[in-house]
């Protein structure tokens, strides 16, 4: 991606944009709205105005100084749309005819924690109906509308329901490698199904996206020369969904020297977690899992 992209005339262009779609999104009926006075000679509140306060949060994704603080504003705007819960992740698929493998890396979650560990228990990753269609949709869909659900995928949908995520909304983005980077916003029916919401949610969403390559170009490409081959080839295998104890058995080493690998190349990065120093690395093209 071109450093210009990101630079001060065309940032500012782009955030313009987004102001004017947001605001076309929640008030572009606002010379329609009563004016109308109470008996108290106040204005009626209006339920548009209260959604112009959703115009704050989002701003704060363009102030995002690391992953964590843009992960932390995405989901400030999503619960302000009525979304509580999400999870952004970077799905893949295997190219294996033989093992059709999906892989999940997760850049952040707010989703129920019983319900995070039933998903990894029963390894949902490849059963899950809302990976299978984010590779056959290029805009937001909802979980309901999802056609042709095999008998697992009915009731991993039903499982998810009973653990607090009545409905959900999907926004794919379609990356050059094959990739996928996945927003899940779970809320309830009345925000999943409501117009506006579902277009202000995929604003949000195009505007992470924008900020995770804006991140992703702010350390010096002279971080690549500072990590190791052995520290890139531990958080190759991060990106691929192992665990320390696995790269260990992988690389011929234990997890304690693993752990010490990653946490070198977390400092060299000068980033906060081992799942966003791997997808920070990728997207830089550091390393290509």
């Amino acid at each position: 991606m071109n450093r210009t992209v990101v630079g001060r005339g065309p940032r500012l262009m782009w955030h313009l944009d987004f102001q004017t779609l947001w605001r076309s999104a929640g008030v572009a009926n606002m010379k329609h709205v009563s004016r109308r006075r109470s008996n108290e000679g106040q204005r009626r509140p209006s339920p548009i105005a209260d959604r112009l306060q959703t115009g704050t949060p989002v701003m704060r994704l363009a102030c995002a100084t690391d992953i964590p603080s843009l992960v932390e504003s995405f989901g400030h705007a999503a619960g302000k749309l009525g979304f509580p819960h999400y999870m952004i992740s970077r799905v893949t698929r295997s190219r294996s005819s033989c093992t059709r493998r999906t892989a999940l890396e997760m850049i952040g979650s707010h989703y129920p924690q019983e319900w995070v560990q039933h998903y990894q228990r029963r390894d949902y990753a490849d059963t899950d109906p809302v990976h299978r269609a984010a590779f056959l949709q290029s805009a937001p869909y909802r979980w309901h509308d999802i056609i042709g659900l095999s008998k697992a995928e009915r009731r991993l949908l039903d499982e998810a329901r009973e653990a607090g995520l009545p409905a959900g909304i999907s926004i794919p983005a379609h990356q050059s490698d094959g990739s996928i980077l996945l927003f899940n916003l779970s809320g309830s029916p009345h925000s999943v199904n409501n117009a506006n919401n579902s277009r202000l949610a995929y604003l949000i969403s195009t505007q992470f996206h924008f900020e995770l390559h804006r991140l992703a170009l702010i350390p010096s490409r002279r971080a690549a020369h500072l990590l190791t081959p052995r520290q890139l080839e531990c958080l190759t295998w991060v990106a691929r969904g192992k665990t320390s104890a696995e790269i260990g058995e992988i690389l011929g080493c234990s997890r304690y020297t693993v752990d010490y690998h990653i946490e070198e190349a977390m400092e060299a990065l000068n980033i906060r977690g081992r799942t966003a120093a791997a997808v920070n690395a990728t997207v830089q093209g550091i390393i290509k899992p």
